[in-house]
This record gives structure tokens, C-alpha cells and sequence, in this order.
């Protein structure tokens, strides 16, 4: 069984760019068991290479991209995996910051890239960040389809960093478009938008993201913190944890230990960018950990 899985793995985070075809969610999340290892299988979908699926594991939450893995079968219910997603998952449903608010040591750099049309990224973050803490400097993005497509250099950037082992990446997802209707009361806004297809909105974004060589996470963040039960339900049933944030530094909410630290990498909100930079250079900022690490309180 061992030899079998691991001759179809292809790594933690690589794929090679192209097209992606018939990609789908499994109906029911089931597993493969290595060993100690438990893979569970999220998507499957087909390359020039042939079948793939897109998998995590359930002990480390680091996602990989699997061949036709075959064998899988129920998953362990007490994993650390499904454990957070039922947390997640579970009421009550706020209408604003509803998922995992916070860990319980150090501290979680999350930075959202929703859909801007303003030039460049806030790069002054990443490269205080490069500068000043280990390599590699782990950082959630909580990244857009329509950002990517109207920012393709500054993705490039972020994305280089990452493969040169500056910066370690988790790309969450944050929905491909991300609606937002200005003037609109929040129960009818962003994932709660008329117009939403919330399955079809996080799974393009992932698509997005294989086709461009990058594996997308297992964590996921609703636009604007907006959501209500039925979207939270479709985001866990897909296999995807809800991170919010205890830290949204523009609001004038401050880290903690264990905070879930929220900024703006679009240069939508230079505020909390420009909080914590002064925060990272008075040494509150010694550590950070990877969103994968976290466990919630």
C-alpha cells in the first residue's frame, strides 16, 4: 500500500502548468490510509498528464495533487483535518466573521487580495517581511481569480518569492470574483449577492490556481467576512475550513497571542499594512506560524 501511494504522489506543491479539465468535488470527502498517513480526496480532475485529485493531509493540512489513487474509504473522524472543519462548520452563523477567529500560540499572518484596480500590491509588506523574520516567512493569501487576472506581475512576484523559498505561501481562497455591491445591506452582499454560485466561485479560483502550477489550501475566507448557514455549509462540504480573524489591524483591533491577523495586500487598505509594519519593526511581531498550524480555541 505504501510503495502504490507514494508512487503517485507528485509533491507538495507542484504541478506543472496547463489545462484543467472536468474538475469536480467528490460527493462525500473519503480517505487513503498509508500507513500512519491519511490523505483525504477533495477533487478529482484530468491533466495532459492524465486523472488527478486533489488531496490533504489530515494530520498536517497540507493539500498535494494525487494520480488515480484507489482504495479510498471512510476517514478517520477524530483527525485533526475534520475535526476543524466541523468547528468551522458549526452555529451559531454570524452574518459577519463566522469560521476559525483564532488559534492558541503566536501569531497568523492572513493578507486578502480581493479585486482592486488600483496599481501594483503592497509590496513595502512582503519585503519588510523577507527582510526581518526567518526564511521562509510563512503568510496566508487570501487571493481572488479577478485580482490575479488584472495584477499578472505583482502575482508573478508573490509567486516567485515563493518558489525561491523567501516567502512560504498558503493560498487560501478567497472566491474567483468576489461580488461586492456598494451601497447594499450586508444580507444582500458579497457571497450573499443575488447572483451568487458560491460552489462555482471557489472552485474556478481553484482551477486558477492549478493552472498555474500552484496547489491551492484547504482554508478558505469569505469576502468581507459576509456569510450566513447555507453559504458556511457549502464552503465545509466542499472540504474547505473558514478562517476569520480576531486581528483586522485598519479596524483598530490588535494581535494578541494566537491572533489571526487580517491586512490588505491590494493597497485597498494601507492603514493595516502600514500598522503593522510599525508593529513588526517595535519586535512585536518576533514569529509567525503557517495558517496549517493553527489550532483553534
Amino acid at each position: 500500500m505504501r510503495k502504490t501511494l507514494w508512487i503517485v504522489l507528485i509533491g507538495w506543491g507542484v504541478l506543472p502548468a496547463g489545462t484543467i479539465g472536468h474538475y469536480r468535488p467528490l460527493p462525500v470527502i473519503r480517505c487513503i490510509h498509508d500507513g500512519g498517513e491519511e490523505w483525504a480526496l477533495l477533487r478529482t480532475f484530468e491533466t495532459a498528464q492524465g486523472p488527478r485529485a486533489l488531496a490533504v493531509d489530515t494530520r498536517r493540512l497540507r493539500t498535494t495533487i494525487l494520480g488515480s489513487p484507489n482504495g479510498a474509504g471512510a476517514c478517520n473522524p477524530h483527525s485533526r483535518y475534520l475535526r476543524l472543519l466541523r468547528q468551522a462548520g458549526s452555529p451559531p452563523y454570524p452574518l459577519q466573521n463566522d469560521g476559525i477567529t483564532r488559534g492558541k500560540h503566536e501569531l497568523y499572518l492572513t493578507t486578502d487580495l480581493c479585486p482592486s484596480s488600483k496599481k501594483g500590491f503592497e509590496k513595502r509588506l512582503y519585503e519588510a517581511l523577507i527582510r526581518r523574520l526567518s526564511h521562509p516567512v510563512p503568510v496566508t493569501l487570501f487571493i481572488t481569480k479577478r485580482w490575479i487576472d488584472n495584477h499578472p506581475a505583482a502575482f508573478e512576484t508573490l509567486r516567485q518569492w515563493d518558489l525561491d523559498g523567501s516567502l512560504a505561501i498558503t493560498w487560501g481562497n478567497h472566491t474567483a470574483w468576489h461580488h461586492y455591491h456598494p451601497g447594499k445591506p450586508l444580507k444582500e452582499n458579497f457571497v450573499l449577492s443575488p447572483e451568487e454560485n458560491l460552489t462555482a466561485d471557489i472552485l474556478e479560483l481553484e482551477k486558477t490556481l492549478l493552472q498555474r502550477g500552484i496547489v491551492p489550501s484547504v482554508f478558505f475566507r469569505f469576502p468581507g467576512l459576509v456569510s450566513d448557514e447555507k453559504a458556511v455549509n457549502t464552503v465545509t462540504r466542499l472540504g474547505l475550513i473558514p478562517i476569520g480573524t480576531d486581528a483586522w489591524l485598519a479596524k483598530g483591533q490588535m494581535p494578541k497571542e494566537g491572533s489571526i491577523i487580517l491586512v490588505h495586500g491590494n493597497k485597498n487598505e494601507p492603514k493595516g499594512v502600514t500598522i503593522f509594519l510599525k508593529l513588526l519593526e517595535d519586535g512585536k511581531i518576533p514569529a509567525l506560524r503557517p495558517i496549517r498550524e493553527i489550532d483553534a480555541e
